[in-house]
C-alpha cells in the first residue's frame, strides 16, 4: 500500500515541484505538489495574496522574491492516493539530479576568514556577523528519501522536518529548529534563537556564557525595533529559554503578537525578518555585504525561509497553515553525494577555533541521519 512518503518519492521521479513537510511536534507529513513543472515567484511583500509552498533563498533580501509551489494537490497520510497514482503513471519519468557543485573550504582557511572578521567587530565596523560553510559528503548510495524523512522525524520531533524539490534547482532537505511567523488564530508567533552549545544525553544542564547571551540580546532587541516600526507596542514575550534541537542548543525567546496588529503588514514584516540576525548579523545590510565578501560558496536556500503558507490541508475544515521556518540544519541532495550548510553566528568575543567546532557540532543534526540509513 502506498503512503505520503513514497507518493512524494515518485512525485519526485516525475519531476514535479513538490514539497513534503512535518511540522514541529507532529509526526504527520503532508505533501504539497503542482500538476506541472513551472513555479511561480512572488513579491514577499505581497505574500498575503499566495498559497502554497513558499521557498525563499538567501539572495531574496536583496531580490524580494520568492518561489511558490501551488497547491494543486495536498495529500496526508490518511488519504486515498488512487487518483494521484493514477495520474502520476501517465507522465514519463525524468532525471531529477539537479545537484550542483559548491565551493568548500579547509578548517584553517575557515578559521583564518573568522579571525579577519572577528578583527572587523572589534573594530566596531559590525556587532555581528553569521560565517557559514559548505560540508560536502559522498554517499556510498542513493538516500531513500522515505527513509530519510521517517528517521528525521524520530530524531528531531521538534524540528521543521522537510524536503522539497524544484526541477531546476534540485532537491533539499532539512530540519529547522527557527520560525520566522507562525500564525495560530488570533496570535502570531516569531522567535530570538541565537547562542549555540553543543548538548549530549548525559548532560542537558546549559550553562550560557556572556557572548552567547549578547548575541541572543542582539537578536531580542533587532525584533523589537522591527514591531515599533510597524507600529505594534503590544506583545508578550517569554525566554529567555534554553531550546535543544538535536545534539545542540540555543537561546530562544517567543514573541507573541495579536494577529489582527498585523493585517496588512505580513508582507512587510517578514521582509523586515529576512534574513535574521541569527543567519546574517547586525547592522543587517552591512553584515550581508560583508557575508557576500567573505563567503566564497553561495549559499542558495541555506539561510533562506520555507513552509506553508495560508495551506488549507483538510476538507473537513477551513483552517489554514502558515508558518515559515528558517532554512536551517539543511542540505542539497544529489544521488552520490550531499552538501551540508552550517553556520555560526561571530561577535568580537568569539574565538575562531570555537566557532569552527560549532559548525561541526550543527552539521551533525543531518550527517548522523544519513550516515546510519
Amino acid at each position: 500500500m502506498q503512503n505520503v512518503l513514497e507518493i512524494s518519492n515518485l512525485v519526485i521521479s516525475k519531476g514535479l515541484p513538490c514539497a513534503i513537510y512535518s511540522l514541529p511536534g507532529d509526526d504527520k507529513f503532508t505533501l504539497v505538489f503542482q500538476n506541472n513543472s513551472t513555479t511561480n515567484k512572488i513579491e514577499i511583500i505581497d505574500i498575503k495574496s499566495a498559497s502554497g509552498f513558499i521557498i525563499a533563498d538567501f539572495e531574496s533580501a536583496q531580490t524580494g522574491l520568492a518561489r511558490v509551489i501551488k497547491p494543486d494537490n495536498i495529500l496526508n497520510e490518511n488519504d486515498n492516493f488512487e487518483n494521484v497514482v493514477a495520474f502520476l503513471s501517465t507522465l514519463p519519468k525524468t532525471n531529477y539530479d539537479n545537484y550542483s557543485e559548491n565551493i568548500s573550504i579547509s578548517k584553517q582557511d575557515y578559521i583564518d576568514r573568522t579571525s579577519f572578521l572577528i578583527s572587523k567587530l572589534a573594530n566596531n565596523e559590525l556587532k555581528k556577523v553569521v560565517f557559514s560553510r559548505v560540508i560536502p559528503k559522498n554517499l556510498s548510495k542513493e538516500l531513500h528519501i522515505p527513509s530519510l524523512l521517517r528517521v528525521m522525524r524520530d530524531k528531531y520531533p521538534d524540528a521543521f522536518i522537510n524536503l522539497f524539490h524544484l526541477p531546476d534547482e534540485g532537491i533539499w532537505f532539512g530540519a529547522s529548529p527557527e520560525t520566522l511567523i507562525r500564525i495560530n488564530g488570533d496570535t502570531t508567533y516569531t522567535e530570538a534563537l541565537a547562542g549555540t552549545k553543543s548538548v549530549d544525553d548525559n548532560k542537558r544542564d546549559i550553562i550560557w556564557t556572556k557572548k552567547e547571551k549578547e548575541e541572543q540580546r542582539m537578536v531580542s532587541l533587532y525584533i523589537e525595533s522591527l514591531l515599533s516600526e510597524l507600529g505594534i507596542s503590544k506583545y508578550d514575550t517569554s525566554g529567555n529559554n534554553t531550546h535543544i534541537a538535536g545534539n545542540v542548543a540555543h537561546i530562544q525567546t517567543i514573541f507573541k503578537i495579536n494577529t489582527a496588529s498585523l493585517i496588512e503588514k505580513e508582507g512587510r514584516f517578514i521582509v523586515g525578518l529576512h534574513p535574521t540576525p541569527a543567519v546574517c548579523g547586525l547592522p543587517k545590510a552591512d553584515a550581508y555585504l560583508l557575508i557576500k565578501k567573505a563567503e566564497q560558496h553561495q549559499r542558495r536556500y541555506y539561510a533562506g525561509f520555507i513552509g506553508p503558507w495560508q495551506l488549507k490541508t483538510s476538507d473537513i475544515d477551513d483552517n489554514k497553515v502558515s508558518e515559515l521556518f528558517v532554512n536551517l540544519r539543511c542540505a542539497e541532495l544529489g544521488k552520490t553525494k550531499i552538501n551540508v550548510y552550517v553556520g555560526g553566528g561571530i561577535t568580537a568575543s568569539s574565538n575562531p577555533h570555537d566557532e569552527y567546532q560549532e559548525t561541526v557540532h550543527k552539521s551533525k543534526t543531518l550527517l548522523s541521519v544519513v550516515e546510519n540509513l
